[in-house]
């Protein structure tokens, strides 16, 4: 996560986002597990970790998620995302969902897919249970970071402190290989 991190700073300094925080996802990590992290800068460590979901497309099980950038997929994507401060999913409003814009070729059709931030009940309720993965379900995630509803408090309030967009990188060491 610090390496990852260090490089994301890097570009928000380059590129006009903001360089107190950042969000990342690490898809290599069993869903039944924490992987999404929110990062501090100044710290360099992560402030609060949560857990995340991926989308069930293109014969994703619950230990290995298939990604795609391509639009329909229903499959989670790889690479750093642009987290749009007052944009957010229709159907789940502004209190749930922030909008998510691809900056890489993994991930370019992210606005066309309509790939948000948010938060589902459904994953509420599956991290009391111990398991190793949580269950995959297309009505909470079809292909967007989805998180608990109090990580997504937290998500909102990083946000909305920040006068500039929050990046985000979504990596899987199996993209490495």
């Amino acid at each position: 996560a610090k390496e990852k991190a260090t490089s994301l700073k890097r570009y928000a300094s380059q590129n006009g986002y903001d360089t107190k925080y950042c969000f990342l996802v690490d898809y290599s990590l069993p869903s039944g597990t924490p992987r999404f992290f929110i990062w501090d800068f100044a710290t360099s460590k992560i402030e609060y970790s949560d857990y995340c979901m991926h989308g069930p497309g293109k014969g994703s099980t619950v230990s290995t998620p298939v990604f795609s950038n391509e639009i329909g997929s229903k499959c989670s994507s790889l690479g750093r995302f642009a987290i749009r401060k007052n944009r957010y999913g229709k159907k789940l409003g502004v209190n749930r969902s922030r909008l998510m814009i691809g900056l890489d070729k993994t991930n370019s059709n992210a606005q066309s897919r309509g790939i948000l931030i948010h938060d589902s009940h459904f994953l509420d309720g599956q991290i009391f249970l111990p398991r190793r993965y949580i269950p995959l379900n297309g009505g909470s995630c079809s292909g967007c970071v989805t998180i608990t509803t109090e990580g997504f408090k937290k998500v909102k309030k990083v946000i909305a402190s920040s006068s500039k967009e929050i990046l985000l990188w979504a990596y899987c060491e199996c993209e490495e290989r």
